[in-house]
């Protein structure tokens, strides 16, 4: 019982990484990106979108996106964020891959498709969307599990104009 309540304050923290809360160059010891590692580490997350595509999706300018990784659970993640308008908008891709797990998500044991099963509980509302092997859109957020990778897409504008756009860019980075 103590291990089921330690893997779910893990995916908690996976849950805020993922979704690109804490992920500024201000962070505080302690957070879920205050061990963020050489932010080229991230980078390939920001290879599968462009400013570009963001824009075409969502109607706003996007700066170029900012790379960082997450040693804590593994993960690479991109954020853009949008230039210039009266409000700000954010985009974020973070990319989980089952071998790059680390910390408490590696050593619980869990795959990463149990992870996913387990996270999608915390949102009683999500909906299932056909994409990957697994996916679901919840708020202004869909997660896609993919073979042995985990794609989180979120949009934070705003209004809710971006829920159509983060299912149009999910389906072209995933496939």
């Amino acid at each position: 019982m103590r291990t089921v309540a330690a893997v779910t304050g893990s995916l908690l923290v996976l849950v805020l990484a993922l979704s690109g809360c804490g992920n500024s160059d201000e962070t505080a010891k302690g957070t879920p990106s205050a061990n963020v590692e050489d932010k080229s580490a991230g980078a390939a997350a920001c290879k599968l979108l462009t400013p570009g595509g963001l824009e075409q999706q969502f109607g706003v300018s996007f700066g170029d996106g900012v790379p960082s990784h997450q040693e804590e659970t593994g993960s690479d993640q991109c954020v853009w964020t949008s230039s210039g308008g009266v409000s700000t908008t954010t985009f974020s891709l973070t990319v989980l891959r089952q071998d790059g797990l680390r910390g408490d998500l590696k050593s619980s044991g869990m795959t990463l498709a149990q992870l996913f099963q387990q996270t999608k509980g915390a949102y009683p509302k999500a909906k299932a969307i056909d994409l990957g092997d697994q996916a679901y859109i919840a708020a202004r957020e869909v997660q896609v599990l993919a073979g042995d990778t985990w794609y989180s897409f979120s949009f934070h504008g705003p209004d809710d104009t971006g829920v159509d756009g983060l299912k149009a860019v999910a389906a072209q980075v995933v496939g």
